[in-house]
């Protein structure tokens, strides 16, 4: 199984930082978005033994072996993801980095910040 996941609206929450000359701000966020994706690497790895395949900015993609996932664990880690920085992700869930990308795509189209998983798309 894959596992998909993008940040909402990060790209527009940074340039408004930057249109706005708020590099202090800009800086906070950079440094504690790193950290948040960081700690849910961490946690993906921990719950799911995540082989993470691509991490950069507020993307990821990792595999993980559906014997060990849990549909309510990576709820928790996406509601406990939004506490720790005050921003969603949006995850899409499915047996190929395609399909992941795909559910992902749904997630991010009907509203962000939720889980949506390929087979449920027929």
């Amino acid at each position: 199984m894959y596992i998909a996941i993008d940040g909402d609206d990060v790209g527009s929450h940074i340039e408004f930082l930057i249109i706005m000359n708020q590099t202090d701000k800009l800086s906070w966020f950079s440094d504690n978005y790193s950290k948040t994706i960081n700690w849910l690497i961490e946690n993906l790895a921990q719950y799911f033994d995540a082989n993470i395949i691509f991490s950069g900015g507020d993307n990821l993609l990792a595999s993980v072996d559906s014997s060990q996932f849990s549909f309510d664990k990576l709820e928790f880690l996406r509601q406990e993801f939004h506490k720790k920085i005050n921003k969603t992700i949006s995850i899409g869930l499915g047996s190929s980095p395609r399909e992941a990308y795909f559910a992902l795509k749904l997630a991010k189209t009907s509203g962000k910040n939720s889980i949506q998983n390929y087979e449920d798309l027929s």
